[in-house]
């Protein structure tokens, strides 16, 4: 701490007097093994992601659209390949060697073990070796939380459904207590990304009304129209200390990691409940209804709309789209003026339509971006409930 603060007194004091610093050849520092893996006992397949730190000595293309299997590349990072990826039980000495993940040719730095190589159980240690083709070795360990009673393989990945209406509802959620359980981490999935929390207690009510606060402009946690997922798991310590730590650079704290050789996690957790909620709202402005029309192809297509928080002068807008692939629409009202995002996935970075219309008395009256595959003029009138 002292080393910063008198850091910036010398800079604030090279500024005053206008001194001018001889530019410095700075050598980048050797990279380091990073690695990230969480088992759970519910998946299919666990997964090692094994990548470098950057250190400047490569180009990085951030531009690339996510892959989710290929994440290390397609999220700017720089994968390691041909790795010996091993997990081990509690007395194995030798492990499951785990299958590098390839997209057409191309190595990935995504490294599975399937489920029946090997059936991670709650309750159990496991430990990572990973051995790099230059002969770097980083290794991590692992005691998985327990299961409640009546725990089968998947049980805690199949989801509750649930109705929440935001003007009157909370979401109570509760779950039984684990051994093992460093921290209880709850997780609800939304359009600009997740709201997440640890609790030591176990039980956790959302209202209605809360605001996502991980996420820029603080929107909504719930939004009427869409159907979002709230997740509790038991999570083990080496993913709380991971998750709760960061770098300071001033205060000289940094990751808490849980690998040995290198940087990143390796943990575990069990999850307890799973709720899919369907959010809904009351009836508060002309807006609020079901819209009905004609798509491209002749068929009768219907949205669901909401204002979501209504502005001075702009307010936001959410609903669905009533059909079988549960399409969800973001938008903006402003006068009489709403543009509504159709979104393939429920996330607002992917955009499959843009609608802009006229909202005139019990009709929308407006025109498909031509650059998607929907296009051209559209007209939905409000349906009588």
């Amino acid at each position: 701490m002292r080393f910063s603060r008198a850091g910036r007194l010398l800079c604030v004091v090279g500024a005053l007097v206008g001194c001018e610093a001889a530019p410095v050849e700075v050598t980048s520092p050797q990279s380091a093994i990073v690695v990230h893996a969480v088992l759970n006992p519910d998946v299919a397949e666990q997964v090692v992601l094994v990548e470098s730190s950057l250190t400047g000595r490569i180009d990085i293309n951030d531009r690339l659209r996510f892959n989710p299997l290929d994440p290390i590349r397609t999220a700017g990072g720089s994968p390691i390949n041909g790795a010996d990826v091993r997990l081990l039980a509690d007395g194995d000495s030798v492990g499951v060697r785990a299958v590098e993940t390839l997209v057409g040719t191309r190595a990935t730095g995504r490294y599975v073990v399937a489920r029946a190589q090997l059936a991670v159980q709650p309750g159990r240690r496991y430990r990572l070796r990973v051995r790099t083709a230059d002969n770097r070795e980083v290794t991590g360990e692992t005691l998985v939380p327990g299961a409640p009673p009546g725990w089968t393989p998947g049980s805690g990945a199949v989801a509750q459904p649930t109705v929440l209406n935001r003007s009157r509802d909370t979401l109570a959620l509760r779950w039984p207590a684990v051994t093992g359980a460093r921290r209880y981490a709850l997780r609800v999935e939304g359009p600009f990304g997740p709201w997440a929390l640890f609790s030591d207690s176990t039980q956790f009510t959302l209202g209605g009304g809360l605001r996502n606060f991980f996420a820029d402009g603080l929107p909504s946690l719930w939004f009427p129209g869409f159907v979002q997922t709230a997740n509790v798991a038991a999570v083990d310590g080496n993913f709380y200390d991971y998750n709760r730590s960061g770098n300071d650079p001033f205060g000289g704290t940094g990751l808490i990691s849980s690998i040995r050789g290198g940087v990143g996690l390796f943990g575990s957790l069990v999850n307890l409940l799973r709720r899919e909620v369907t959010v809904t709202e009351n009836t508060r402005f002309p807006l609020d209804a079901r819209w009905r029309g004609l798509a491209a192809n002749g068929q009768a297509a219907e949205v669901d709309l909401w204002v979501d928080v209504q502005g001075p002068t702009v307010s936001s807008v959410s609903g669905r789209e009533v059909t079988a692939l549960r399409r969800f629409v973001l938008g903006t009202l402003r006068g009489e003026t709403l543009r509504l995002v159709t979104l393939a996935a429920g996330s607002s970075a992917d955009t499959v339509a843009v609608f802009t219309a006229r909202l005139a008395g019990d009709s929308l009256a407006g025109t498909y971006d031509g650059r998607f595959a929907t296009t051209g003029p559209r007209v939905f009138r409000r349906v009588v409930p």
